[in-house]
């Protein structure tokens, strides 16, 4: 069996793909009806996520702009 690609660390969230065999959609679908962007885009960012307590698109845009240089850092690594 393939492994699935998620790179989410939240293993023990029911909606994470080893918990079952939709993929991501379920993580997808949740993120979608609660307003929300999946951990695992944050992580793409930076891995500290301390001083949030909600995944909301606000919360996302504002993560984004306190950790920037992390992402840039990370973006570079991987090229």
């Amino acid at each position: 069996m393939e492994q699935h690609f998620c790179t989410c660390i939240v293993t023990n969230c029911k909606n994470h793909p080893r918990n079952h065999s939709k993929g991501c959609d379920l993580c997808i679908k949740k993120n979608l009806k609660s307003g929300e962007i999946p951990a695992c885009f944050w992580r793409q960012i930076s891995d500290d996520l301390s001083g949030y307590k909600s995944y909301t698109y606000a919360d996302f845009a504002d993560f984004f702009h306190k950790h920037k240089a992390d992402y840039e850092q990370k973006r570079q690594q991987r090229t």
